[in-house]
């Protein structure tokens, strides 16, 4: 006789669905403030896009001043204390970079959770929702090993990235960007090593223009500044990249090439892939992006080599465990944050999060990026994160309320660990209340949050501890 599949119950206070920047933070803050935390991850590591080798965005605002405290911070103090982090680095272009180790993450991020009291369920992936007649979110059923696990809570976070979890329950959403759906693209991250900084660095020496930003907002953006930030990210090799196309050795549709530091200084992510007109939410378009991701990784490679003076020797070291996603579906929450109520009061007074990274679109249909300076850090407000139509969920990370444009500066990665502490914390107030999560009390989440580190308009700031600043 067939076996049947397996299938578990459990209850919890608060299930958070989906392990990356917008759901670690959400699970631990839910745990710490006493409610019983089941965190559903997908693949075998915790962190998402930080597991990938890309440093960590949104640290440090346009003028250097700490803009994420909290978890966040805490995490990037034991990556420090570990060596797996140097620390926040200042850029004239990405205000900050923060650059980690991933491995070393994947092992911090599971300690942490486990310190707090976080029940890890690895390499299972969302099935099903069950939704009660009063449109409230009561369970969700998760699938892994010939196992179906419904899970029962009182508060849902959708921490998934492409928002899998308010998609089931019916949470109204767009997709791509407002008036032409198109969706940024996605990257296939890898790390490389053996290559030689100070012979690339004299190669730009002699050739400037192949250092690639020139716009007035990059001053101080040179070879100098490569030379003395060990934590930076480089753009360029825009000549070089349009030779190599004309010989038709370069296919990919980028037209500038970057590198970003580690936490080693043999290793350096690549973050030059580029996988265009496709819905990553689809699995077979994704699959489809994954195989294209690859081929890119290829011929990247044979591009550093030939193409990069100090690259000749350079070897792959890794290459990330899922396909880098910037944009898919955007849901419709309570307050639908927009760049025309960026600085309106209600923004700073109901903000429980800080953003602190400029506009970065990447061209979902062309080889370019269109940057967009943001001088000053903008208050989330809670409601982004209260979802439209379904209760008993919150929205956290990239699933959150706004605009595709101010998502272009709030889906970078320390963005959504400050959400997600939000998000948690939050989630386990509604616990302890017995009310909904619409009905939280804002002020006494910002309270908390300020107690726990977390940096907001509004509230006394907290400088970063434990780490350097360069």
């Amino acid at each position: 006789m067939r076996p049947p599949l397996r299938e578990n119950a459990v209850s919890y206070d608060v299930a958070v669905i989906g392990g990356g920047p917008g759901g670690l933070p959400a699970a631990i803050a839910a745990a710490r403030a006493g409610a019983r935390t089941i965190l559903v991850e997908r693949t075998a590591a915790l962190g998402g896009a930080a597991a990938s080798g890309l440093g960590i965005l949104g640290f440090l605002d346009r003028a250097g001043n700490p803009a994420l405290g909290g978890i966040a911070q805490e995490l990037v103090d034991r990556l420090v204390a570990v060596g797996g982090s140097p620390g926040h680095f200042r850029c004239p272009v990405h205000n900050s970079i923060t650059p980690i180790s991933p491995d070393l993450l994947k092992i911090v991020a599971v300690q942490m959770c486990q310190e707090a009291g976080v029940d890890i369920l690895f390499e299972n992936e969302l099935l099903d929702v069950d939704i009660d007649p009063s449109d409230t979110l009561r369970s969700a059923t998760v699938y892994g090993k010939l196992t179906k696990t419904r899970i029962e809570a009182r508060v849902f976070i959708d921490a998934t990235g492409d928002g899998d979890l308010a998609y089931l329950a019916g949470v109204p959403h767009t997709l791509g960007q407002d008036g032409t759906r198109t969706m940024q693209p996605s990257t296939l991250m890898f790390t490389v090593t053996g290559h030689d900084l100070d012979r690339f660095f004299a190669f730009l020496d002699d050739d400037p223009e192949e250092m690639g930003i020139k716009e007035s907002y990059a001053v101080d953006y040179d070879v100098d500044f490569l030379r003395r930030t060990p934590g930076h990210c480089f753009i360029g090799m825009t000549q070089r990249i349009a030779q190599a196309r004309a010989a038709g050795a370069f296919t990919i549709p980028r037209n500038q090439f970057i590198y970003i530091s580690t936490a080693s200084d043999r290793q350096l992510a690549i973050n030059t892939s580029r996988v265009t007109r496709i819905d990553a939410s689809d699995p077979v378009q994704l699959s489809k992006g994954l195989e294209t991701g690859y081929g890119q990784v290829l011929e990247l490679l044979d591009f550093m080599r030939s193409s990069m003076p100090g690259f000749e020797q350079v070897e792959l070291s890794q290459i990330a465990p899922a396909l880098g996603i910037r944009e898919t579906r955007h849901f419709i929450g309570e307050h639908r944050l927009t760049m025309g109520t960026l600085d309106s009061p209600t923004t700073s007074e109901e903000a429980i999060a800080l953003s602190a990274y400029n506009i970065d679109i990447h061209s979902g249909t062309g080889d370019g990026i269109d940057l967009q300076v943001v001088e000053e850090p903008f208050g989330i407000p809670y409601g982004c994160l209260v979802p439209q139509q379904v209760d008993g969920l919150l929205l956290s990370g990239r699933t959150i309320s706004v605009d595709s444009t101010v998502f272009a500066a709030a889906r970078v990665m320390g963005t959504c660990m400050a959400i997600a502490e939000s998000a948690g914390l939050a989630a386990a107030s509604a616990v302890e209340t017995g009310g909904s999560v619409k009905d939280v009390d804002v002020a006494r989440l910002r309270a908390d949050l300020h107690d726990q580190g977390a940096i907001l308009p509004g509230m006394p700031a907290r400088s970063a501890v434990g780490v350097h600043t360069y």
